[in-house]
């Protein structure tokens, strides 16, 4: 259902989106700006005399980062209750175990198959999983992964959480959650994992937001209207290249600065590991990022401890990347040996974690450039930079390989 074509109700959101304290990820930084201001007398300007990008909003670096602000009160962002949802929940549809709904079948794709197909059945499986998610903003990838290996790496996030090497910080984020960088090492550099073939493919064909890099935050406010205004289509960001400039070439603090300013589509951002305690409770729904909007960011799941409907799996709206509003919530409790992609402008949340051990999933994003993240250089550490650039030089070039197809592609046609 369309509630948002009204024009009183896009208002209304769009109200929502550009009032906001606009801070837009689940990151230390996300704090509130007057308790911080009162804290730190001058942080307005931000670290290193640099003001925010968005407004009274600052990107603050977690403790231990050479510019986290000593004796500030830095709250995880959202509300002042520390990120937790109090309100009524709406309606949850469950993917999988007792519980599951037929209807969540329609957000799942069977890639089983990708691993003994030829090229003709795995460009129809790239289809299949593009034509899921764009309709709905995420969609879980089945068969994908070897699951013994998937298990097998919750014992090494336990390890990197517990024993944090020399030059990692852990971030904290809202409802009592946590996040930390991962190395360029075994597991985390499998081959099957962030290089995924299948999921670089997807990611080269949907992230195509290019909106963000080069223009200010007036101006993609603006270009966000009009996308509105005209419908909402995906094929709309096409129009938009990147805009050349200083804003491009040295995007402002807490924006993201991966590839290069003069070129479209995504690149590799970071690979971390989310920790959720034990008894954590229900998160706030957010997304990810406000500014560009939708096709600017997709983020790969990849559960690490089995997921069950009650241990903090997350719950998205379909759609609502592209202002749609179902009324209820998708649960994607999903097995091992599966994986989930899904747009970072998607309305989500955590749900609550009633279970006896600590949850963990690893989650790793491709973004085009100049989007504000909160996250700034050396967030995760100065060794976790170093990992970030190592995943890169792996990742980007064959990603960036597809990303030039596509080009060419649409060039001859």
């Amino acid at each position: 259902m369309r509630r948002w074509r009204s024009w009183p109700a896009w208002l209304l959101f769009l109200g929502s989106l550009m009032g906001w304290p606009q801070r837009q990820r689940d990151v230390e930084g996300q704090a509130d700006f007057v308790q911080l201001r009162k804290a730190v007398p001058g942080w307005r300007r931000g670290p290193r005399g640099l003001r925010s990008f968005y407004g009274d909003s600052i990107p603050v670096p977690p403790p231990g980062h050479p510019d986290h602000p000593v004796g500030a009160e830095v709250q995880p962002f959202a509300n002042q209750n520390g990120g937790v949802d109090d309100t009524i929940a709406p309606p949850r549809l469950y993917m999988y175990g007792p519980a599951a709904s037929p209807l969540a079948r329609g957000y799942a794709v069977d890639c089983s198959a990708w691993h003994t197909s030829g090229s003709a059945e795995r460009e129809q499986l790239v289809d299949q999983v593009l034509t899921v998610l764009r309709r709905n903003g995420f969609a879980v990838l089945e068969g994908m992964v070897p699951a013994a290996e998937q298990l097998a790496m919750e014992a090494a996030a336990v390890r990197h959480f517990e024993t944090l090497p020399e030059g990692y910080f852990t971030s904290p984020l809202r409802a009592d959650r946590s996040q930390v960088h991962v190395p360029y090492e075994e597991p985390w550099s499998a081959e099957w994992l962030v290089p995924n073939d299948l999921v670089l493919q997807v990611t080269a064909r949907y992230v195509i937001n290019n909106m963000a890099c080069g223009r200010s935050e007036e101006e993609q406010q603006a270009a966000w209207c009009q996308w509105v205004t005209q419908g909402s289509d995906m094929d709309w960001f096409y129009q938009v290249p990147p805009q050349q400039g200083p804003l491009a070439t040295e995007p402002p603090h807490g924006c993201t600065c991966v590839g290069r300013a003069e070129e479209l589509g995504p690149w590799l951002g970071r690979v971390m590991i989310t920790k959720t305690p034990k008894q954590s409770p229900l998160m706030t729904r957010h997304r990810d990022i406000i500014l560009p909007g939708p096709f600017a960011q997709l983020t790969v799941g990849v559960p690490l401890t089995p997921l069950v409907a009650n241990n903090g799996p997350l719950a998205l709206r379909p759609g609502s990347h592209v202002m749609d509003s179902p009324g209820y919530e998708v649960v994607t409790n999903i097995p091992h040996g599966s994986i989930m992609l899904y747009d970072s402008f998607v309305d989500h949340r955590a749900v609550e974690h009633h279970g006896t051990e600590d949850r963990y999933v690893l989650y790793y994003e491709f973004e085009t450039r100049g989007i504000f993240t909160g996250y700034v250089d050396g967030h995760f550490g100065k060794e976790a930079s170093k990992s970030e650039h190592d995943f890169r030089e792996v990742v980007d070039p064959v990603l960036r390989s597809y990303v030039a197809q596509l080009q060419d592609q649409r060039i001859m046609a």
